[in-house]
């Protein structure tokens, strides 16, 4: 059994990470606490 492999993103304008876990043997992934983009002004989301 292989470990996964795991990357991390900083995202500047939250202060904070986004993960991707792959596995190696079948290059599945998981993306852990995506980043939303936030509009302030209108309070709309969106990726």
């Amino acid at each position: 059994m292989t470990s996964p492999h795991v990357t991390h993103f900083f995202d500047a304008a939250t202060d904070t990470l986004t993960y991707v876990v792959t596995d190696p043997t079948t290059s599945e992934c998981a993306i852990i606490d995506p980043v939303l983009n936030l509009d302030y002004a209108s309070g709309a989301i969106g990726t």
